[in-house]
């Protein structure tokens, strides 16, 4: 496990306005990145689509099963997303932060992680670098795309790199047992079934993806945050060891699941 290294992802909901198309949340971005730019932590950070590659990706039926899909359609999610990581990047430039964007094409090869590449980020990161990822559409060989999510990619590059802080910022407080009443599961033990029983009888959609990947991240030893990120102070929290509200999925020791 890396000793000082963080990996982000701030989801779509955070960094859009999920309801308008083509909007971005750029106070939400602005407030986290304040906070951030605090931590002087080695840190990766990946983006979701939201109302850019989402929308897209939905409208033209693009999934994450490689497939002969739309060419306009591929075209069109990939500027949408190069369109709002530009403006994530610009905004992490007016905080003081030194980004550097890389396509998820640069660092995966149907959908398996190019291990030279990986490690580059831990380096740029240690050279106060911040390597700036985004789920994108990708080319999955034999003439064939597919979606790879800015979830898959957390996992992708946790096999690889360990970090010692792991966070999925939502647009919630984290895992909830009951959501009717509200009840946060705020630490959750890969061992225990019958709880997370009654978790994916709750979550739904991308929080389903979430704690899939996040599950898979915990099961190679590496605990999980999963944190409001409209209330960005908590993730500057986990970073500098602050006991926050959110739910932690403990690593389970001595498993061996690789990406």
């Amino acid at each position: 496990m890396d000793s000082d290294l963080a990996l982000i992802k701030l989801g779509g909901s955070i960094v859009t306005h999920k309801e308008v198309p083509l909007s971005a949340n750029e106070a939400a971005i602005a407030k986290i990145l304040k906070d951030l730019s605090s931590v002087k932590m080695p840190k990766i950070l990946i983006h979701g689509g939201g109302s850019f590659g989402h929308y897209w990706s939905v409208k033209y039926d693009i999934h994450s099963k490689p497939d002969f899909y739309d060419p306009r359609g591929i075209a069109t999610v990939h500027e949408s997303m190069i369109s709002l990581n530009e403006i994530v990047i610009k905004l992490m430039m007016k905080s003081n932060m030194n980004p550097y964007s890389i396509s998820p094409s640069a660092l995966t090869l149907n959908h398996k992680p190019i291990l030279q590449k990986i490690h580059q980020l831990r380096d740029m990161a240690n050279d106060q670098i911040i390597p700036v990822c985004f789920g994108d559409v990708v080319y999955a060989g034999h003439r064939k795309y597919s979606i790879l999510s800015g979830d898959e990619l957390m996992t992708l590059i946790s096999s690889v790199l360990r970090p010692n802080k792991i966070i999925f910022a939502l647009n919630v407080d984290g895992i909830f047992t009951d959501l009717k009443n509200r009840k946060l599961i705020r630490r959750y033990d890969t061992g225990n079934a019958a709880k997370f029983a009654r978790v994916k009888a709750d979550v739904t959609g991308g929080m389903r993806r979430k704690v899939r990947e996040a599950l898979k991240i915990a099961s190679l030893g590496l605990d999980v945050w999963l944190v409001n990120g409209l209330k960005p102070k908590r993730i500057a929290g986990v970073l500098e060891n602050v006991e926050v509200e959110g739910t932690v999925i403990k690593g389970k020791r001595g498993n061996t699941w690789n990406a």
